[in-house]
C-alpha cells in the first residue's frame, strides 16, 4: 500500500500550537532533529483499559502502541515482515518451526513490580504472553489468532484451569534470547499475527505482580509510559531508557509527552484549526476542500501548512447481522436486506466518493486479494423484494444500532438505510447511536439484532477478514456477535489457513467469499480510507494502514 502526503492549508490563528508551550529543557539531537515538547491530539473513543490481549478496537490498539511493542513489523512500503523485538527467525524446510532470537538489552519500563531492578525483556516474557494468548482466560480476546495453530495450545486452551507454570508444549524457551515455536502445520500467516498490535509482549513478573489490575496499569517496553488515564485524557511521557535509536544514533523517543484528549461532540476540527491539537484523526469529506483551502489563499498568507497522510482502503463497514436468532436466522431475510442496499449510492451521495463500495464482499482487492469474478453490483431492489416475500417477516421493530456520532456522514447514510427499507421493504426499523461498548452491551443482551460495523485487519493477510466467520473460531470480536455457521465455508477457511502456494489460497478465499455473499452474515458496504492530518510543527509521526500511529520518532519543530 502506498503511503500518501498531501500539504494542505488552514485558516490562520493567533495562537502558536500548545505542544510549542509546553516545551521542555531539550537536549542536544543530531540530523536537524528536536527534543522536548508535547504532543496533543483529540479521540472519539474513550479507552478503559490497555492490557494488549484484551484490545479489540482499532481506538484500543492505538492506545496500547506508545507503551507495548510486537516482536515482529510490517513494512508498509516493501510488503515484508522485519524483526523487531526480535534480532532475527529462522523457519524450517517443512514451515512448521520457527526460531526467535530477541535483541538483548530491551528493558522494561521502570516499575514497583520489579522492585529497584532493572528487567530485561526475555524469552521466559515471548512464551508467557503467547501462553496467554492460547488460554481461555477472560483477559485474552484474542484466542482464535493461534490456538488452532501452535501444537499444544488447543490441549492447553481446553484444559486450563489457570495455570501457566508450563504452558503450550509448542511453545519452548532455548535460552534467555531463543526460544522455538512447533506448528501443527505449515502456517502462511504466523509472523504476520505476530506483527498485530494486540499480540505485543508484556512482562510475565509483572503480570505476576498485578494480575488482572494489569490492564489498568500496564508495563511495557515501548517509547512512552502511561502515566494517566481517566474519560476525560490519558497522558503518556518519554521512556528515558528506549532501546531504539534513529538513523543518526539519537536515542529515541524525542518528544517528552503526549496528551490524548476525549473528543467531545464532533469538536476536533475547532481544536486543530485554533491549534489546541497538533494532529486530527478524521475529516468529514464533504469538508476537506473549504476547510483546507487553497494553494494561492496559502501564497498570499491567509492559510498555514498542513500535511495529510492517507490510508487507501483496508477499513470495511458493514451492516452485521446475529445469524443465530430471529429474525436473521432467515436466510431470505438477510438476503433481502443484502440486496437493497445501494452500496454506490452510500458512497457518492453521503460519502463524496472518499470510500469504494465494497461489491466483491468484505476482502478489499489488493496484495491481500484478487477477485477471481468481480462482482459488478449487489444492489437489486427487485430482488430484495423476493426475497422479502420469501421471508414471511412480520415481525416487531428491528433495532438497527450504530456506533457513530450525531450529525455525521456515517448517521446519514444509516438513517438512509432505516428509511429505504422502511419505504422498498415495509421493514419497520428503529435506528440507535451510542459508543462502540455501548453497542457491545445492546447486542451481547439481545436488544440489537442488527448493527453498523466496521474494521480494519489485525495483521496483513486476507485470513484476518475471515476468521470471525469460522464457527469454530474462539474469538470475542463484535464480528463472532453474528453466530454465522456453515460448513462448507469452515472446510475452505480452514484448507485456506496452511495453503502456501498464494495462488491457490487466493482461490479459497474467492470460494468464502462466493459463500458469504450468498448467504449474507453481513453486507459489506464501502471500504474506507483512513487519514490524519498533522500540524506541520509536528514531524515524523507516522500512521500505518492499520490506524495505529508511531509517534517513536516524531519531533516537534516550528516551520521557518
Amino acid at each position: 500500500m502506498r503511503k500518501s502526503c498531501y500539504y494542505l492549508f488552514l485558516l490562520p490563528v493567533l495562537l502558536f500550537a500548545c505542544s510549542m508551550e509546553e516545551a521542555s529543557t531539550k537536549k542536544e539531537a543530531k540530523g536537524g532533529k528536536v527534543y522536548g515538547g508535547t504532543v496533543v491530539y483529540e479521540s472519539p473513543e474513550i479507552v478503559e483499559q490497555y492490557f494488549p490481549l484484551s484490545c479489540l478496537s482499532m481506538y484500543e490498539q492505538r492506545a496500547i502502541s506508545p507503551i507495548y511493542e510486537t516482536l515482529i513489523k510490517y513494512d508498509e512500503e516493501s510488503k515484508e515482515l522485519t524483526g523487531y523485538l526480535v534480532s532475527s527467525y529462522t523457519i524450517s524446510k517443512d514451515m512448521k518451526t520457527i526460531d526467535l532470537i530477541l535483541r538483548r538489552g530491551i528493558f522494561f519500563h521502570t516499575d514497583p513490580c520489579f522492585k529497584g531492578k532493572n528487567e530485561e525483556l526475555t524469552s521466559k516474557d515471548v512464551k508467557f504472553t503467547l501462553d496467554f494468548l492460547c488460554s481461555p482466560h477472560k483477559l485474552n480476546r484474542q484466542s482464535q489468532l493461534l490456538v488452532e495453530k501452535i501444537k499444544g495450545a488447543k490441549e492447553f486452551y481446553d484444559s486450563f484451569n489457570a495455570d501457566f507454570s508450563n504452558g503450550v508444549a509448542g511453545i519452548k524457551v532455548l535460552s534467555k534470547y531463543a526460544l522455538r515455536i512447533e506448528l501443527v502445520n505449515p502456517s502462511p500467516s504466523f509472523l504476520k499475527i505476530l506483527t498485530h498490535q494486540s499480540v505485543s509482549i508484556f512482562s510475565k513478573k509483572a503480570y505476576q505482580y498485578y494480575k488482572e489490575k494489569l490492564q489498568h496499569h500496564p508495563v511495557g517496553t515501548g517509547p512512552f509510559v502511561l502515566v494517566s488515564s481517566n474519560k476525560n485524557k490519558r497522558l503518556y511521557k518519554r521512556n528515558d531508557r528506549y532501546w531504539r535509536r534513529d538513523e543518526h544514533n539519537n536515542q529515541l523517543p524525542f518528544v517528552d509527552q503526549i496528551i490524548v484528549k476525549h473528543e467531545i461532540k464532533n469538536k476536533g476540527f475547532n481544536s486543530f484549526t485554533t491549534q489546541k491539537t497538533d494532529l486530527l484523526l478524521s475529516v468529514p469529506a464533504n469538508q476537506i476542500n473549504s476547510l483546507f483551502g487553497t494553494l494561492d489563499e496559502a501564497k498570499n498568507g491567509k492559510n498555514i501548512l498542513h500535511k495529510l497522510q492517507y490510508r487507501n482502503g483496508l477499513k470495511i463497514n458493514y451492516i452485521g447481522f446475529n445469524c443465530g436468532l430471529p429474525p436473521f436466522n432467515n436466510l431470505n431475510l438477510r438476503k433481502a436486506i443484502f440486496h437493497a442496499i445501494n452500496k454506490e449510492q452510500i458512497c457518492s451521495q453521503f460519502l463524496y466518493g472518499e470510500s469504494n463500495p465494497a461489491e466483491n464482499g468484505i476482502l478489499p482487492t489488493g496484495s491481500y486479494f484478487q477477485p477471481i469474478n468481480p462482482t459488478e453490483s449487489t444492489y437489486n431492489m427487485r430482488l430484495a423484494k423476493s426475497y422479502f416475500r420469501k421471508s414471511g417477516y412480520k415481525g416487531d421493530s428491528i433495532v438497527f444500532f450504530a456506533n457513530v456520532l450525531p450529525g455525521s456522514l456515517e448517521e446519514d447514510w444509516c438513517k438512509s438505510v432505516v428509511n429505504e427499507l422502511n419505504k422498498s421493504l415495509g421493514l419497520k426499523m428503529k435506528l440507535k447511536l451510542g459508543t462502540y461498548n455501548e453497542k457491545l452491551i445492546s447486542i451481547q443482551n439481545g436488544e440489537s439484532k442488527m448493527w453498523m460495523g466496521a474494521y480494519l485487519p489485525d495483521y496483513p493477510d486476507a485470513e484476518s477478514y475471515l476468521n470471525p466467520y469460522y464457527s469454530l473460531s474462539e474469538g470475542k470480536s463484535i464480528r463472532t456477535y453474528g453466530m454465522y455457521k456453515n460448513s462448507k465455508f469452515d472446510e475452505l477457511y480452514e484448507k485456506s489457513t496452511i495453503e502456501v502456494d498464494e495462488k491457490v489460497r487466493n482461490q479459497l478465499f474467492n470460494s468464502c467469499i462466493d459463500i458469504m455473499n450468498k448467504e449474507a452474515p453481513v453486507v459489506p458496504v464501502y471500504f474506507e480510507n483512513i487519514l490524519v492530518v498533522y500540524n506541520l510543527n509536528l514531524r515524523d509521526a507516522n500512521m500505518n494502514s492499520f490506524g495505529i500511529i508511531d509517534f517513536s520518532k516524531a519531533y516537534i519543530k516550528p516551520i521557518k
